[in-house]
């Protein structure tokens, strides 16, 4: 079920889970930021169009 979300809250929501999910495990984002930045987009899009963040 999609969610009522902003594209820039879903982003957000994206983009702070992401940073969580770093810290919290022996993980580290891709060093090149503009990949992070279109899996954190494809997060976000794929929580409000289906109601999760599917990985993209």
């Amino acid at each position: 079920m999609p969610r009522d979300l902003t594209k820039k809250e879903a982003l957000d929501r994206a983009i702070k889970f992401s940073e969580r999910y770093v810290e919290r495990g022996a993980y580290e984002f891709f060093p090149e930021p503009e990949v992070v930045r279109v899996v954190q987009e494809g997060l976000g899009e794929n929580e409000q169009a289906y109601g999760y963040r599917y990985c993209p």
